[in-house]
């Protein structure tokens, strides 16, 4: 008996254990087709904690974006009537998804927005007294309940959930009939039937045709964070269709890609962290061809201490043959390129993989008096910077072949074997010099000399150069310098204001990314505030806050200018035109 006893607590406490792992998915994901290719998840009851520990509660924002005139009134009581007695529970996730498809040639796309329902019935009240439902159709289709207030917006509800789905067709193309010669028109889309079907379609599939029914989608809920993004790319296979060519495996290596994010607002940044999931078939491709981490010498002798971005990568160029032999189209793209001389192999065995990209020293200015044309060229002040753009030389023979045909073409000028760039070039405003070693574009040739002699030191900080190490794909934006450079240079604009709103807000921005580690790609994207102590929900809440007022007041004196061109008597076409 007791031996029964453990067996079945065995049981019991395993079932135990698989459902807790499998509830990590959200009941939601029930309602989200599996071909769905977006989708965005917002922690609402997280993002509230964060908000009230920063001090900010939601009658304070609502007092800040909603004065005192009778519309600011009126919109602030639909949204405390919608908050309160909609029977909506907004400490739920909140789920937007979109789902994307090819019906004969137009592309269509439905955007949905998912939430927790806590009483089906009050929100159906909620609906009824609104003016805009007046004269509006509610009806009951199985399980749920739906209402289109446009003909291609429904919104529909069951006892524990509602959507409101956008839909959307941007109409097929015209089919040529070689009978008649002559171009037919394409069938009219019916965008509510079509509507009725997607949404039905929702209530009714089953558990395996759902999100729910995915592990890489479920596991990204295990991590704790503000907000989660996944991406399909079997969205994108009904379009391969629509293409004038098509390319054998090219559905193979597009097919079942995923990527997932986490989204977290911590004190003084927001971090992203993302993982994509690359197909059997892409994966390989990864593997065999994995590259380097990016070479920092390209960046330590930058001639400026006045960075404004950079973007570098190390990738493995013989990827692009592996791909074109995966895709048996490498021969195709050799016989086109046959009357240049050329072939695949030149153009990607010409460089060795490592980029960078680097800016400088942005501001506004007057052009030179030289530069001037005439009085308005002399005043009109334009963006100035510097200009790296680096990438190390691969297969020597490979590279000059290239290059000796764009000599050909005038496009660049060989001395021995050196290249400059050509009469275009010049006239755009780029040096380009290019050896054995490195083809380098240039936005003056004073840059050019000073980052070749590798006398100057870059000036970044330590924290940001130790991020860059060891990574294949690095991006640096230093947002507060940049806007400081324009408002000195540009005076006083009527963006003035935001300007110095978004200064005094963020710092920077990093992304980073790792190489294939045998099944995932890795990356994290950080946004760095000026208040390191502050979380940055609250710090970008206050933002956004000030935005809408700004909006919200421009919008009422807008209307106040059209009262008092026309009367209340001219109609109301009048005064939208």
């Amino acid at each position: 008996m007791k031996k029964l006893l453990r067996s079945v607590l065995t049981v019991v406490l395993l079932g135990a254990l698989f459902a807790s792992c499998k509830n990590k998915a959200p009941k939601e994901a029930r309602l989200i087709p599996k071909n769905a290719s977006f989708v965005f998840v917002m922690d609402a009851k997280s993002m509230q904690d964060k908000l009230q520990k920063g001090g900010i509660s939601v009658d304070a924002l609502l007092k800040k974006v909603f004065q005192n005139d009778s519309t600011d009134q009126k919109d602030r009581e639909l949204f405390n009537d919608l908050n309160n007695n909609a029977g909506i529970n907004w400490n739920s996730r909140i789920f937007v998804f979109t789902t994307q498809k090819i019906v004969g040639s137009a592309p269509e796309t439905a955007v949905s927005f998912l939430t927790e329902l806590t009483d089906p019935a009050k929100f159906e009240a909620f609906l009824k007294k609104q003016p805009d439902m007046a004269g509006k159709e509610f009806k009951k289709e199985g399980t749920y309940s739906y209402v289109m207030p446009e003909k291609s917006v429904m919104i529909s509800w069951s006892d524990k959930n509602v959507l409101t789905t956008l839909y959307t067709s941007t109409g097929g193309k015209p089919v040529y009939d070689t009978t008649t010669m002559t171009f037919k028109a394409p069938e009219e889309v019916d965008v509510t039937a079509a509507l009725k079907t997607e949404v039905n379609a929702y209530f009714t599939q089953k558990e395996s045709e759902s999100l729910a029914d995915n592990d890489i989608f479920n596991d990204m809920f295990k991590e704790k964070a503000d907000g989660y993004m996944f991406t399909n790319s079997n969205s994108a296979l009904a379009a391969l269709t629509m293409l004038p060519m098509q390319l054998p495996k090219l559905e193979e290596l597009l097919k079942d890609n995923y990527s997932t994010s986490t989204l977290s607002f911590e004190n003084g940044r927001i971090i992203a962290k993302t993982t994509s999931y690359p197909n059997k078939l892409a994966g390989s491709l990864l593997k065999q061809y994995g590259g380097a981490t990016v070479n920092m010498s390209m960046l330590e002798h930058y001639p400026s201490q006045s960075i404004n971005g950079v973007m570098m990568a190390s990738f493995n160029p013989e990827i692009i043959g592996g791909l074109l032999k995966q895709l048996e189209v490498e021969g195709l793209a050799n016989a086109a390129l046959q009357k240049s001389g050329l072939t695949m192999q030149d153009i990607y065995k010409a460089l060795k993989g490592d980029l960078a990209f680097i800016v400088s020293d942005l501001s506004i200015a007057q052009p030179e008096p030289q530069a001037g044309q005439d009085e308005v060229t002399m005043t009109r002040k334009k963006p100035i910077g510097k200009m790296i753009f680096n990438a190390n030389i691969g297969d020597k023979a490979a590279f000059a072949k290239l290059m000796d045909k764009a000599a050909e073409q005038g496009f660049v000028t060989k001395n021995g074997t050196t290249y400059k760039g050509g009469a275009l070039l010049t006239m755009l405003g780029f040096y380009l010099q290019a050896d054995d070693k490195n083809f380098i574009l240039a936005s003056d040739s004073l840059t050019y000399a000073k980052y070749v002699a590798n006398t100057e030191k870059a000036v970044l900080s330590n924290d940001i150069m130790k991020q860059f190490k060891d990574k294949s794909m690095v991006a640096y934006f230093d947002i507060a310098r940049t806007i400081d450079g324009f408002i000195a240079g540009a005076g006083k604009t009527g963006f003035d204001k935001s300007m110095r709103t978004a200064r005094n807000t963020f710092k920077d921005a990093i992304a980073t990314g790792n190489n294939f580690d045998g099944k995932t790609l890795k990356g994290e994207f950080e946004l760095r505030m000026q208040d390191e102590k502050q979380n940055s929900l609250v710090t970008l809440m206050s933002l956004v806050t000030d935005v809408a007022t700004d909006m919200r007041e421009q919008a009422r004196r807008q209307r106040e200018m059209e009262d008092k061109i026309f009367p209340a008597g001219v109609p109301a076409i009048i005064r939208t035109n």
